[in-house]
């Protein structure tokens, strides 16, 4: 329905209020026929509450509002004694949509052509679209004689539709006939056979291949042609010419660059003002590389089947830059850092004079108004160049005044407050526009969206007075957010997600921030923001466009511990409608088998996110040098705790978790604990705080990653064992130069154990060695040995240093420097016992992160040891 037709039909009801209530309080609300929205939705934007006094144009913009939700027909509104009540007639939902009496083409085929779907509103518009879409595209396929008829079966305020196609008798073709060149490999390209129907759609695919072939030939020209009629598909087929181009005395510059550039010039014909444009590129390209005498004579030979051309070129001296002068006071390398042209490099003339107006502008940017470059001199002695710019700086002006001119002194304090910064500035244009857009600012971020202002200065000397008139304008205010486009995100959960600016100055700036708040659910692919002027007040109408909510992910791999190795990954993220998430995977290996599923809410409370996960993993832990098993364990956690975010980069983390585990065929040389073998169960709190301000979570080249984590066991929780363990990381990255990254990192952890327990669990012990502890020991065998067994133990301190060297095409190599142990207790550790290892590695970029290959050696290796080990992974040790 066209909003003209809604207004006028909103007009006449709008005839049943009397000017007489205009202010008039509402004693009670009642709206009949609403379904699709809540309530409370179309009151907000209805724009009237109970016991609230409404207006006629309060009415008027409140229905201009909710027909932009485009799910109403009709909107009916009485008024008597002081009840509004509101008639509403909303859009059919398509209930059902059925395809009937195709049989040349699927039902996935007619599909594809739709406008509508399920669940969709009736539009009359969308019905006639796709029953001219099927038509058309049914006609391109040769089926000229063809109808479709489009039949609505209404019940209640649903609709079945059911389109039915009549496709009829297509044209066939009777014969295929061939003109000009062709070949057997050419005809291959052809789809199309006689007795078949006369498909437009499949000739242009013929046609662009036979195009896309002639082009890897190398011909250029081509064309083809097709007609029908009377049965008979003629195909005409013109093959165009082989393009041989040469080079004739190139000594300094490569030639598959100079073919580059003129073969670009040849994509459908070739005549003589094409070869001219293709020399004249040639004579460009050689000039800013620094050959000013160059010259290019073609030769044209044609025949049958070919052109060839010949490009002889005498490319003269080559001349570079010897020296660069700037006679000026102003600091010269700083000028030189703005030129193309620089010494040591070939020159180029065609920059020259750019170079000279770069030089003036910069010079203006600074406060030199009047600053000029003369022409510079050159000087050219044995294919060495000398450049001499002489300028003429004249006095560098500042800003002496800035007088603002604004009714009522309008915002002028916090106008002045800002400008202060600015006397005794270098003035310059840019600087002047500057101001002018702060200014801008001020007044926009207070809702005066439509403020004109208008700027003059005048240079006195080495002084400049800058004067603006300002304009203000009305005041707006923020109105009403309409939210269009979602179909599975709740509009509740949208609108709790805006910023509270109803009623507020009108601040565009903000919104920009709103928008990236609303980017960050990653529930949405394009947001548009679409301000509408109402009198005083702007209502803001959103257009959502929604990511896909749901992802399946799944790989295979090979660890050098776990040997072959997969993972299936299932998610979704916009559970209800209201970005509650799940995800799940499951990872399978010859060594683990593990599957966890966890819940997250992010806006539980503001922005608390409540987090909570099962998981099961059963493990054979093995010494990968001996291949003996040192245990097998099977394991069940349950956690469920709070996550807050502190700032931009700070969380705060407070988790329950709840662990039974099961151990057996446990290597007697490791058993130091009665714990070590059979069932335990350990419940506890875990407290971690993380700073994280990487560029990249899975490729960082800069930033911090630092956390601490505790985690309190206790048998008042109903835990076997009583015990308190720490860690902490400190990781920080360094782009040294484009393609050097320096990343450090260092990690630590102790337990402290109480109230009866003597000795960890061999499954909460701490074990180093491995891809992404201490590379050059095997997974999980440094530390504390018994019998040549490692045992773990209390605590562990280590350290690693990367340089991460970018060799391109997605290729880093990476040279590193690890150090770190494992001792029994606490009351152990010895900084003099770290072991250190040193290697290099390979890495190829992924989007999910590097798949990587290293090779750490032991540079304090004890009897018996190997001297280093091979790495397998996916993503950076740290």
């Amino acid at each position: 329905m066209q909003l003209s037709f809604v207004l006028s039909f909103i007009s006449i009801f709008l005839i049943l209020f009397n000017v007489a209530y205009a202010e008039e309080i509402i004693k009670k609300i009642e709206i009949e026929g609403l379904k699709s929205i809540s309530k409370e939705e179309f009151l907000y934007l209805f724009g009237i509450k109970e016991n609230e006094p409404f207006t006629q144009d309060q009415i008027t913009q409140g229905i201009k509002r909710v027909f932009l939700k485009n799910l109403f027909d009709d909107i009916i509104v009485e008024h008597k004694e002081q009840i509004i009540k509101i008639l509403i007639k909303e859009k059919i939902v398509i209930n059902k949509i059925e395809i009937q009496g195709n049989e040349h083409f699927s039902e996935s085929f007619f599909r594809k052509l739709l406008t509508f779907k399920k669940g969709d509103r009736l539009k009359e518009l969308e019905i006639k679209k796709t029953k001219d879409n099927i038509e058309k595209e049914l006609k391109k396929h040769g089926f000229t004689n063809s109808s479709v008829q489009i039949n609505k079966n209404f019940n209640e305020n649903h609709v079945n539709i059911v389109i039915y196609i009549h496709e009829g008798e297509p044209l066939k073709i009777k014969n295929i006939k061939w003109e000009g060149y062709f070949e057997d490999y050419i005809t291959n390209f052809l789809s199309l056979n006689v007795g078949e129907p006369f498909d437009e759609v499949l000739l242009e695919d013929f046609i662009n291949k036979v195009k896309k072939y002639f082009t890897k030939q190398g011909l250029i020209g081509s064309d083809i042609t097709y007609s029908f009629k009377d049965g008979e598909l003629i195909l005409k087929i013109k093959e165009g010419k082989k393009l041989n181009i040469e080079f004739k005395g190139v000594n300094s510059l490569n030639e598959k660059d100079l073919k580059d550039i003129t073969i670009a010039h040849f994509q459908d014909k070739i005549n003589e003002n094409i070869i001219k444009d293709s020399i004249n590129s040639l004579i460009t390209f050689y000039k800013i590389n620094g050959f000013l005498e160059i010259k290019v004579i073609p030769l044209i030979e044609e025949s049958e089947k070919e052109w060839k051309i010949t490009y002889f070129i005498n490319e003269g001296d080559r001349k570079f830059i010897e020296k660069i002068g700037i006679d000026t006071e102003f600091p010269k390398e700083e000028l030189k850092n703005i030129l193309v042209n620089k010494e040591g490099l070939p020159f180029n003339p065609e920059e020259l004079d750019n170079d000279r107006q770069r030089i003036e502008e910069y010079l203006k940017t600074k406060g030199y108004f009047y600053a000029k470059v003369f022409p510079p001199q050159l000087k050219d002695e044995d294919n060495k160049i000398n450049i001499l710019f002489k300028i003429q700086e004249g006095k560098q002006v500042k800003i002496k005044l800035i007088n603002i001119e604004v009714k009522d002194n309008l915002l002028k304090s916090e106008v002045s407050e800002v400008l202060k910064t600015y006397k005794d500035y270098p003035f310059s244009e840019t600087i002047f526009l500057e101001i002018k857009r702060k200014i801008r600012e001020i007044y926009i971020k207070n809702g005066y969206s439509d403020v004109y202002i208008e700027g003059k200065y005048e240079i006195k000397e080495a002084d400049a007075y800058i004067n603006f008139k300002i304009d203000a304008g009305n005041k707006k205010y923020f109105g009403k957010s309409i939210i269009l486009g979602n179909e599975k995100t709740k509009t509740k959960f949208i609108y709790k997600r805006l910023l509270p600016k109803e009623g507020k100055p009108y601040n565009p700036y903000t919104l920009e921030e709103e928008r990236q708040m609303l980017y960050k659910t990653g529930l949405f692919s394009r947001i548009e923001l679409q301000p509408e002027s109402k009198d005083e007040s702007i209502d803001l109408i959103y257009n959502f466009e929604e990511m896909p909510a749901g992802a399946f992910e799944f790989g295979l791999g090979y660890g050098e511990y776990e040997k072959a190795k997969g993972f299936i990954d299932l998610s979704y993220i916009n559970l209800f409608g209201m970005n509650k998430q799940i995800f799940s995977r499951i990872e399978l290996s010859t060594l683990e088998n593990r599957a966890y599923i966890t819940y997250v809410d992010p806006w539980l409370w503001k922005d608390l996110t409540f987090k909570s996960s099962l998981l099961f993993e059963k493990m054979d832990v093995k010494n990968i040098d001996t291949k003996d098993i040192i245990y097998k364990i099977r394991r069940y956690n349950a956690s469920a705790g709070f996550e807050k975010k502190f700032f931009e980069s700070f969380k705060a983390e407070l988790l329950y978790e709840a662990t039974y585990s099961k151990t057996w065929d446990v290597m007697p040389e490791v058993v130091i604990s009665d714990q070590d073998i059979g069932e335990l169960f350990i419940s506890g709190i875990k407290a971690s705080l993380i700073y994280d301000n990487r560029d990249n979570p899975f490729d960082p080249t800069k930033g911090w990653l630092a956390g601490v984590t505790s985690k309190l066991s206790n048998e008042f929780l109903g835990s076997d064992i009583n015990f308190i363990k720490s860690s902490f990381y400190i990781n920080k990255y360094t782009e040294i130069t484009k393609g050097l990254v320096l990343a450090t990192s260092l990690r630590g952890g102790w337990a402290w154990l109480y109230g009866g327990t003597d000795n960890l669990p061999i499954s909460e012990r701490y074990f180093l060695g491995g891809r992404d502890t201490v590379r050059g020991y095997a997974q999980n065998t440094l530390g504390p040995k018994q019998n040549n067994q490692p045992t773990g133990g209390n605590a562990f301190f280590m350290g690693n240093f990367e340089f991460r060297t970018y060799l391109g095409k997605n290729f880093f190599i990476v040279n590193f420097l690890d150090f770190g142990n494992v001792w029994k207790r606490v009351g152990d550790i010895d900084i003099s016992n770290l072991k250190y290892t040193t290697g290099a590695g390979l890495r190829y970029k992924t989007p999910v992160g590097p798949i990587r290959i290293d090779y750490g050696y032991k540079l304090n290796r004890q009897a018996g040891e190997s001297h280093g080990e091979i790495h397998f992974s996916i993503g950076h040790a740290f």
